[in-house]
């Protein structure tokens, strides 16, 4: 990832944080987020606030990158296989996940079930889905969308075909 993307300031498709929260729910939200979405990095290692760079702690990096990618794995259904890499900004080390936007949606957390768990991004925020939301990501994920499908208890009589066509 190039420098200048890295230092962008938070947006749709990026996230920063410090450290590894003890609860990885704080950031499978965004992960859950960015695979509804278009896609997006959270990058470990760099202060949200200050876009400072704190690096991460190279004794331990390996076994975090494990615990990410494992948190990822256990935690969010249909299944998301990061992309984990490091990337080093002058003498500190970060580690950027991307996730890409994925396919079988709605992607949400087992733990909180379909409807609770299921987020998007909207800006530099992840959200809970709403309802309308949750329904066009559902419609998505079968590769189906709310303008082809049928409308029920929609009559069309020839008078309104026929205003259709002289238009």
């Amino acid at each position: 990832m190039a420098i200048d993307k890295l230092f962008s300031g938070e947006s749709k498709s990026i996230e920063y944080k410090v450290d590894v929260p003890g609860k990885s729910e704080k950031y499978m939200k965004t992960v859950v987020a960015f695979a509804n979405g278009r896609g997006g990095r959270i990058v470990f290692g760099i202060d949200d606030s200050t876009l400072d760079v704190t690096g991460m702690n190279p004794d331990t990096i390996f076994q975090t990158i494990d615990s990410i990618t494992n948190a990822i794995s256990d935690s969010c259904e249909p299944r998301i296989i990061p992309d984990v890499t490091l990337q080093t900004v002058g003498d500190k080390t970060v580690i950027v996940v991307e996730i890409s936007s994925g396919k079988m949606r709605p992607y949400y957390l087992k733990s909180k079930g379909i409807v609770d768990g299921t987020f998007i991004r909207v800006a530099g925020t992840t959200r809970l889905a709403p309802d309308f939301m949750l329904k066009e990501l559902i419609l998505e994920g079968q590769n189906r969308y709310y303008d082809s499908e049928p409308c029920d208890g929609l009559t069309v009589t020839k008078d309104d075909i026929k205003k259709l066509v002289t238009i």
